[in-house]
């Protein structure tokens, strides 16, 4: 009994000291990603929403539109919002404006709940881009500024 705490005591302390390490601040090299969202070389309208990922790290990363289809990304991280993301490969959705509050009021989770209480405009673009497991939407982020323009096909 004694031997299995104390295993379980060292699993504990060994777990803590490997999340210290991942969880400071250091995650290796960053950039920042801004560009341009189109549908067949049309800005998309204001508000709509990108989300990049990076399903194996973890990281999600979100932006949002202007008039224009301009965008930066930003990440949520320790209760700021940083302009960088840590460097590699991330799958990206695109989400409709939401009716009535836009992301930098809202907090990572309802992001990610897809805007929380606040239904989502009806996408004018197929719903395919609306998962990263079906947009075929992947854009490689290296250190440094990142410009990724995105023209998303209105065809599917």
């Amino acid at each position: 009994m004694r031997n299995r705490c104390r295993g379980r005591i060292a699993l504990l302390l060994v777990a803590g000291l490997l999340a210290g390490c991942r969880g400071g601040a250091d995650f290796g090299p960053m950039g920042s990603v801004s560009g341009k969202l189109t549908m067949d070389g049309k800005p998309m309208a204001e508000g709509t929403q990108l989300l990049f990922m990076q399903m194996e790290a973890g990281y999600a990363a979100f932006g949002q539109t202007d008039a224009e289809g301009n965008y930066s990304i930003v990440w949520a991280r320790d209760g700021d919002r940083k302009s960088e993301i840590p460097a590699g490969t991330y799958k990206v959705l695109i989400q409709p404006p939401a009716v009535g509050k836009d992301t930098e009021e809202m907090s990572p989770e309802e992001m990610l709940d897809g805007g929380g209480d606040v239904p989502p405009a009806q996408p004018e673009f197929p719903r395919k881009y609306q998962q990263h497991s079906t947009s075929g939407l992947e854009y490689q982020v290296a250190e440094g500024e990142n410009t990724i323009d995105i023209d998303i096909s209105s065809e599917g």
